[in-house]
């Protein structure tokens, strides 16, 4: 019979804050709660009948536990419950979830994986949580995350931080112990991410009101007094030692039920019951068969679930016996099924305390027998599985491996584990070696690194531990943490590593590899020149003639370093090191190494030719998909997209490159496909196209935390502050990118962004706002930097503004016009218009006015999709051609004047004014209000009296009454409306309206 309470006793204050959380997310304010407390506390339950009171609201459940066999799996938990979310009803229809769709096969284990950031997997399941809980809400229940590994709990702080707004609740418990789970749950609460429910034990009346519920009865009053005391006197308020107690009574039948429904105790209530849970679960083991007895011993020792395969192998049993066995265990309320569509071979104990009551029951010898048993076991039955991509023969329906159905979990951490129990723990190192290689394939680098320190910390204490199981760690361990960009303990752990290879008198190969990984390490955190020392270290033991996959590796890494270096031949010597690289990998057919290659080779072909650049990288894109490797193709197109940036702002393979990455889960290449194309509609002076892809960009950093995407971000928004003038919002978006790159904080990702944010965002904006001798500094100080970065020389944009600024003042002449300078400004789109006008000046400075006029306009041609260069330009030289008497002057100026009046460019569309009068022309007239029209109004050609039209619009006022407020007709107030209906996008004049009303109450 079953003896538990058929209500939730004690727990009612609760009970009543989570159903609110539940129903909160179904409302669109998502929550995060973790319930804490010991074992056998009720945690579960109370989660359970929150649940089920969210269920019947229509919301859906996603469940999944971090218990499991030994040492946490990477990612399970979270697996189990996108699985939950993915059958059945109500599952999301193809398209539902765009490109975070891969990402969840991934963390299922369902698919390759290929380097996608944590923070991807984070942002799916959260994407997953948004669709289900689209229309009544999601509830998220992750149970023992105290079991979780590091890589769920970082995913967890992350959905934390971004359930806020969204119709998703996560409900997690764990145990009250300290630990990182604990830790998370703790810095969540601090920054009001979270909420905890710490559960008490229950005090001696609701104690007793459970007792009474679990035999059947409301009023505590009808259970034996006796049973109470025991109750009291044993539980001490644990929920489920009074259930375990009660049930012990009942079987051993010293409390049996009379026959008006009704207890008595028929016996000694301590006969036989120790004062622990233990007492109580061992009873009932003692009932059993000796195989099930020998099944659980050696359940036990392998956790709280337990593979039935591995279980019946140390329990020397057959699988047929194994699983009778297992039936008994269940009636006996000792065991559950634990099995899953995706792991159909599991099993699981009632509770973790019915494991580690029968696993301390044991004597030490016997549960290390046991421990090396399983050891055993799980490694002969993993050898067992076919790895990924061979054929095996089919084994008639049995399942395959030790998890019954795939190899999406470890199990070699738990061997390890099991070998330090069994006292072995050189033995638990090497195995946690290849735990840490299975972690990474899943893309669970954190927990990869996390069993690569317990691995180096078992081998501090065994001194039997052979060398080569040390070199193996700490190999893997510095790998590990290049693939994390987490370096800082590169340089120790390769001194480390080195010093067991000398010792142990290792392969000068083997050496060389773990300084090839420092070198790598390096490159990470821009250590240029620590890197190639490291690479020269690698070179003297490969001695003069390495094999060709060493030497392309060596070449590539080192192509990287001096690319990066301060070294005045570093584009050459770069260039000979990928074209090096490129021919040693394909020698070998190694074609990851020689997309790498090609990559480097872009890099150092691009300042020179774009089109041999462009070859370059078509080739890598070639290359990619001749060999599958979906990620160097996208960073192909990625690099062909900003190729076709520089030359002509397209966009179309910018465009192709996004939505490869997105489809691919690729977060940090979409962001950089983000970054090009704000760029390009900067360029194309087309702001609100720089401002949706900026805020996309913005977006993505922000919610998946990337530092690195964060600062590129900012520099956009410096970029886009320039090209409207606005100093202010560029000078503090410069301070933030001043002070992380002064503070180091600035990563790889920043290159030579400095010249393109720093040169071209200040000038530009110095020439809007009409002061072009600070323009002239900031231009003279982004090429000086420039010059100490020759690699990115002819495709940073502020090249030909500051050639033709110079020229106008006499400070550039024909030497460097004919030079080589001047033939690749010209084959960036940007910089093109500036160049043809500089040449345009220098001949009608020579009274060549004839030529003069023909090269400026010849410059224009093809500007129409770069209108502030175009204009720049006009404005720039035009004063020249009023000087030297070449030219139509007054028409550009008129042209230019009229351009910069109609995007807000006051102090531009002023100083052309200006030059019209000096001119003798006549002026353009601007209506009086015109500047205190928003910026992004005039923008779009908005009129000071269409202006206050709108104004008016905004208090509701009717065309009559706008009219005999502007003594206009009402005729005229409706052609105005029309006019700023098509100005402004709005297809109604309720729409109208409402843009009106935002500006009036200043948004």
């Amino acid at each position: 019979m079953s003896l538990s309470s058929p209500a939730l006793v004690g727990r009612e204050p609760e009970l009543d804050l989570l159903t609110e959380v539940g129903r909160s997310a179904g409302e669109g304010r998502g929550s995060s709660v973790f319930v804490l407390g010991e074992p056998g506390i009720g945690k579960s339950r109370l989660v359970e009948e929150a649940v089920a009171a969210a269920a019947r609201t229509g919301s859906r459940v996603l469940r999944g536990r971090a218990a499991s066999a030994g040492r946490a799996v990477p990612l399970r938990p979270l697996a189990e419950a996108v699985f939950s979310g993915l059958r059945g009803e109500g599952a999301p229809a193809d398209g539902d979830l765009g490109p975070y769709e891969p990402l969840l096969s991934r963390l299922c284990g369902l698919a390759p994986q290929d380097g996608a950031p944590l923070v991807g997997y984070a942002e799916a399941v959260l994407r997953l949580l948004g669709v289900l809980g689209r229309t009544h809400g999601c509830v998220l229940v992750l149970e023992d995350l105290h079991d979780a590994d590091a890589d769920t709990l970082t995913i967890v702080d992350y959905l934390t931080d971004n359930l806020s707004g969204q119709r998703a609740t996560l409900l997690a418990t764990l145990r009250g112990v300290p630990g990182p789970a604990l830790d998370l749950a703790e810095a969540a609460v601090s920054r009001r991410a979270a909420r905890t429910l710490r559960l008490a034990r229950l005090g001696p009346a609701h104690t007793a009101e459970l007792a009474a519920r679990c035999l059947g009865h409301d009023d505590a009053g009808k259970v034996p007094a006796a049973v109470l005391d025991r109750l009291h006197a044993v539980s001490e308020g644990v929920p489920f030692v009074v259930e375990e107690l009660l049930r012990a009574m009942v079987d051993s039948g010293n409390l049996v039920r009379t026959r008006n429904d009704g207890w008595t105790v028929a016996g000694a209530l301590n006969a036989g019951v120790p004062t622990t849970v233990a007492a109580a679960v061992l009873q009932r083991v003692d009932h059993l068969e000796p195989p099930g007895i020998a099944l659980l011993e050696a359940a036990a020792v392998l956790g709280r679930r337990f593979p039935v395969d591995v279980a019946a192998r140390v329990a020397e049993l057959d699988r047929v016996t194994a699983l009778r066995q297992l039936r008994h265990a269940a009636r006996a309320h000792l065991v559950t099924d634990g099995a899953t569509a995706e792991q159909p071979g599991w099993h699981s104990f009632r509770h973790a305390l019915t494991a580690d009551a029968i696993a301390h029951r044991l004597l030490p010898a016997e549960r290390a027998a046991l421990c090396l048993a399983a050891a055993d076991a799980i490694e002969a039955a993993d050898a067992a599985v076919p790895e990924p991509g061979t054929d095996r023969p089919d084994r008639g329906g049995e399942p395959r491996g030790l998890l019954g159905g795939g190899s999406g979990d470890d199990l070699y951490r738990l061997a390890a584990e099991l070998c330090v129990a069994g006292g072995q723990p050189a033995r638990a190192a090497a195995l946690l070696t290849r735990a840490s290689r299975q972690a990474v394939l899943r893309g669970a680098l954190l927990t990869a690194v996390e069993l690569l320190d317990r691995g180096l910390e078992l081998t501090a204490d065994a001194t039997d531990t052979p060398p080569e199981t040390v070199a193996r760690l700490l190999e893997e361990l510095l790998g590990t943490l290049v693939l994390t960009g987490d370096v800082q303990r590169v340089p120790e752990l390769g001194d480390r590593l080195d010093h067991v290879l000398i010792a142990w008198g290792a392969p000068a190969a083997r050496r060389a590899a773990g300084f090839l990984t420092r070198a790598r390490a390096a490159a990470t955190a821009q250590q240029w020149e620590e890197g190639l020392t490291a690479v020269r270290r690698a070179r003297e033991l490969l001695g003069a003639e390495p094999d060709a996959a060493s030497r392309a590796a060596l070449d590539a890494v080192a192509a990287h370093l001096v690319l990066g270096s301060q070294r005045p031949d570093r584009l050459e010597s770069a260039r000979a090191l990928a074209e090096g690289a490129l021919a040693a990998a394909e020698a070998v057919g190694l074609p990851e190494a020689s997309c790498k290659a090609l990559n480097i080779l872009g890099y150092c072909l691009r300042p020179h030719d774009l089109a041999e650049a462009e070859k370059v990288f078509e080739r890598l894109v070639s290359t990619a998909e001749t060999h599958a490797l979906p990620v160097w193709r996208i960073r192909g197109l990625l690099e062909l997209g900003a190729l076709d940036r520089i030359r002509f702002t397209g966009t179309d393979r910018l465009l192709a490159a996004r939505k490869a990455a997105e489809e691919t889960g690729a977060v940090l290449l979409t962001a950089w496909a983000d970054t090009h194309l704000t760029q390009a509609h900067v360029l194309r002076d087309d702001l609100d196209g720089a401002l949706e892809y900026a805020e996309r960009l913005r977006t993505t950093a922000d919610r998946l935390r990337l530092r690195e995407v964060q600062l590129i971000g900012v520099a956009m928004d410096a970029v886009i502050a320039a090209s409207r003038g606005e100093r202010e919002k560029l000078q503090a978006a410069l301070h933030v990118l001043e002070t992380a790159l002064a503070g180091g904080s600035g990563g790889a990702v920043w290159g030579y962004a400095d010249t393109s944010v720093w040169g071209w965002a200040r000038g530009v904006c110095s020439l809007l706002l009409e002061e072009p001798d600070r323009a002239m500094a900031e231009f003279t100080e982004a090429d000086r930097t420039m010059r100490a970065l020759p690699s990115t020389r002819g495709v940073i944009g502020f090249l030909g503004p500051y050639l033709l600024l110079r020229t106008v003042r006499g400070a550039a002449g024909w030497a460097e016009l004919d030079g080589g300078v001047a033939d690749r400004l010209t084959q960036v789109h940007w910089d093109r218009p500036f160049v043809g006008w500089s040449r345009a000046v220098l001949l009608g400075r020579e009274g060549r006015a004839a030529e003069a006029a023909k090269a400026a306009e010849e410059a224009l041609a093809g500007t129409d999709t770069i209108p502030m260069a175009r204009h720049l330009c006009l404005r720039l030289g035009a004063q020249a051609a009023l000087t030297d008497d070449w030219g139509q002057p007054v028409e550009w100026l008129r042209t230019a004047e009229q351009f910069f009046h109609d995007r807000g460019t006051t102090r531009m569309s002023a100083a052309c004014r200006a030059l019209l009068r000096e001119a003798g022309s006549p002026v353009p007239r601007r209506r009086q209000g015109h500047d205190t029209i928003p910026p992004e109004l005039r923008r779009t050609g908005v009129t000071a009296r269409e202006y206050e039209v709108l104004r008016l619009l905004s208090r509701g006022l009717g065309n009559q009454e706008i009219a005999q407020q502007l003594f206009l007709s009402p005729r005229t107030v409706e052609k105005h409306l029309a006019s700023l209906r098509n100005r402004t996008g709005q297809s109604s004049r309720t729409a109208l309206r409402g843009l009106a009303r935002r500006y009036a109450d200043g948004r």
